[in-house]
């Protein structure tokens, strides 16, 4: 194995049940009894979901320099309760009824940059919030950091406030969600003695109105899974709407022409209420399976992304 590989390390995830009891997330077992008063919502699940898959890789990123540790996180929802809010606070009484203490929660960019802050992160630190496929993206951009040198681990994820139940509607979901997932991503010579999956690859495009789903996603899947022989494990776009059913049914017809049988897996995420969130808890069930897997994602407004797991060697 190479400097030229990155593998997926640890996974955690913190998302309530479908009819589960409210309030579901408790902040003190996973950022203690201080400090977290003035978060966002988004920002707790996602520090803990972050502090989960340090923890299952066994990486602590004080073993590496500040700078050598990135932060990519993709999100939709993570600041419009605030901003609804901070809004209506606006209207009805003036800028000044705003705390200072929260008016930071405004930025999108928060959840992400509170890992950054709260483990000394320097190597950069981004936020995605491609619909749907955002999650997949700061995968695939971790990866594509750690392949040039940017930084040398780094932890990827995707984050969700609840948004109005009008958001869950456009994507086929049951009823909106929200939650965090997180990974854990390092170059295959600095993971030693932690192993994984290896984060083979995988794609982000955009399908243009009227552009057959066959055409966008056929050459991109030869390439991804060029040489690749036997059953391979998948999990299909989540939700349930038009361009989510086109992208399936393609990759579906794609595998039959390449003689590769797609083994559709069962996992936590698969119903879609969690918008970004919900493919990277996919992503984070097959990389505790021993095969791997591809994980494929569609947003109702045209994009498609993909990320390729493999086994360790």
């Amino acid at each position: 194995m190479t400097a030229a590989t990155v593998l997926l390390t640890g996974a955690g995830f913190v998302h309530p049940e479908p009819g589960g009891a409210e309030p579901w997330f408790d902040p003190v077992p996973h950022l203690g009894a201080r400090g977290w008063r003035y978060l966002t919502p988004a920002t707790r699940y996602v520090l803990a979901a972050a502090g989960l898959a340090m923890s299952d890789a066994g990486f602590h990123p004080g073993s590496l320099a500040d700078e050598d540790v990135g932060v990519a996180i993709g999100t939709n929802f993570a600041a419009a309760p605030v901003v609804a809010r901070f809004d209506r606070i606006v209207a009805d009484e003036g800028a000044d009824a705003i705390s200072p203490a929260e008016a930071p929660a405004f930025s999108v960019n928060i959840p992400a940059s509170q890992i950054s802050m709260r483990h000394g992160l320097r190597a950069f630190n981004l936020t995605l919030t491609n619909p749907m496929v955002a999650g997949l993206e700061a995968v695939l951009t971790m990866r594509s950091a750690l392949l040039r040198g940017r930084a040398r681990a780094g932890i990827a994820g995707a984050v969700e406030e609840r948004p109005a139940d009008t958001a869950a509607e456009a994507i086929g979901a049951g009823a909106a969600g929200e939650g965090a997932c997180c990974v854990v991503l390092e170059r295959a010579d600095d993971a030693a003695p932690r192993t994984g999956p290896e984060v083979a690859g995988g794609f982000s495009v955009f399908a243009a109105p009227g552009l057959d789903p066959v055409a966008l996603l056929g050459a991109r899947l030869d390439a991804l899974l060029a040489g690749a022989t036997g059953p391979l494990p998948y999990a299909p776009p989540a939700g349930s709407f038009r361009l989510r059913d086109q992208v399936d049914d393609a990759c579906r017809s794609w595998a039959k022409q390449a003689g590769i049988e797609l083994l559709e897996a069962e996992l936590t995420g698969a119903d879609g209420r969690d918008f970004t969130v919900s493919p990277l808890l996919q992503l984070a069930g097959l990389a505790a399976a021993p095969a791997g897997g591809l994980v494929l994602a569609a947003s109702p407004h045209g994009h498609v992304a993909a990320v390729l797991l493999r086994p360790p060697a």
